[in-house]
C-alpha cells in the first residue's frame, strides 16, 4: 500500500473534523511527528490512530520474532505472551509476534482467527496486523477473523478498540457490544450475529508446555472460585495440557494430577500445593 496516501487522507479527515491537537500539546510527542513526516499538527488520536499510523512505517520492533501457531482445528490454543496479553488461536490461526517486547509498542501480525485479552498499557499501545487491517488496543478482550484478502471482521466483548483499513486508512473505533465486518472495501458496523462467539473459545483449550502460573490464570479468568498456588516455585512448573468442556474442578484436578501436586477446595478457592511425597523443587 502507498503508507504516505493513507496517512494523508487521515490527517486531511482529522484537521476537517478539527480533531488536531493544540499547539501547546505538539511537544508531548515529538518523536511521533518526526517518525510521522514531520507532520505539522499531531492527531489528538496519538495514542490510538496515531500508533496505528506509525505501525506503517516501522514493521517490526527489534528482537527474535517467533510464530505460534494452531494446527489443530478441534480446540484453542491458548498462549500468554511476554507482556501478559492472552491470546485463544482458533484452528489454523497463526500469531507472529516478538520473544519480548520492546520499545513504545507492542506488535504481532495475525493469520487467521484469535480471540485476544489485551493486558492494559496506555503508554505501550498493543498493535495486531493483519492481512488486510491494523488494530491498535491499550487493554481489552476482542475477537478478530482473518482470512483472505476479503475477509475481515472484529468483534469488541469489552473495551474499545481501533481499527484501520490499510486501503483506506481511515480508523474506526469499534467499543464494547460492537462489530465491524468488511463489506465492499469498507468497515461496517453489524449487529453481532454470534453471541457464544467468546465463550467457544474457551470451551476446548490446549497449553503447550506453558508455566502452571499462566494457565492458573486462565481457568481463573472463567471461574468466581479463584484458584491460588500455594507456593511461588510452582509458578514456572510448565506442562503441556487440553481441557474439553471441562468445569473448573475438573481442570483443577487434571493439573494436580498431571504434576503430582495436592489441590484443596475450602469453599471459597482451590489451593493447588506441592505434594508431601514429591521431591524437593528446584
Amino acid at each position: 500500500m502507498d503508507v504516505d496516501k493513507a496517512w494523508d487522507k487521515l490527517y486531511l479527515r482529522l484537521k476537517d473534523e478539527g480533531l488536531l491537537v493544540a499547539d501547546n500539546e505538539k511537544a508531548k510527542i515529538v518523536p511521533f511527528i518526526v517518525r510521522m513526516r514531520r507532520v505539522a499538527a499531531v492527531v489528538a488520536l496519538c495514542l490510538c490512530g496515531g500508533s496505528i499510523a506509525l505501525y506503517l512505517s516501522s514493521k517490526k520492533e527489534s528482537g527474535t520474532f517467533v510464530s505460534i501457531s494452531n494446527s489443530e482445528f478441534s480446540n484453542t490454543l491458548v498462549s500468554t505472551l511476554d507482556d501478559g496479553s492472552i491470546v485463544y488461536l482458533a484452528g489454523g490461526a497463526v500469531l507472529t509476534c516478538p520473544e519480548r517486547f520492546t520499545g513504545d509498542k507492542r506488535q504481532v501480525s495475525l493469520q487467521g482467527e484469535a480471540l485476544f485479552d489485551v493486558h492494559g498499557n496506555k503508554e505501550r499501545p498493543f498493535l495486531i496486523e493483519t492481512g488486510q487491517a491494523l488494530v491498535e488496543v491499550t487493554g481489552t478482550q476482542f475477537n478478530i477473523k482473518s482470512a483472505g484478502k476479503e475477509s475481515f471482521e472484529l468483534s469488541v466483548q469489552h473495551g474499545s478498540v481501533m481499527v484501520m483499513l490499510k486501503s483506506t486508512g481511515i480508523p474506526v473505533r469499534v467499543e464494547s457490544g460492537e462489530m465491524v465486518r468488511l463489506q465492499a472495501g469498507q468497515l461496517h458496523k453489524v449487529w453481532p450475529d454470534n453471541q457464544h462467539q467468546f465463550a467457544r473459545y474457551t470451551e476446548k483449550m490446549r497449553f503447550k508446555d506453558d508455566r502452571l502460573d499462566n494457565i492458573v490464570r486462565v481457568i481463573n479468568k472463567m471461574s468466581d472460585k479463584p484458584v491460588l498456588l500455594a507456593d511461588d516455585i510452582l509458578k514456572n512448573r510448565e506442562l503441556s495440557i487440553a481441557f474439553d468442556n471441562n468445569t473448573v474442578t475438573e481442570m483443577v484436578g487434571l493439573l494436580c494430577a498431571t504434576l503430582e501436586l495436592t489441590c484443596i477446595d475450602n469453599g471459597k478457592e482451590f489451593i493447588i500445593g506441592r505434594s508431601l511425597t514429591s521431591a524437593p523443587l528446584l
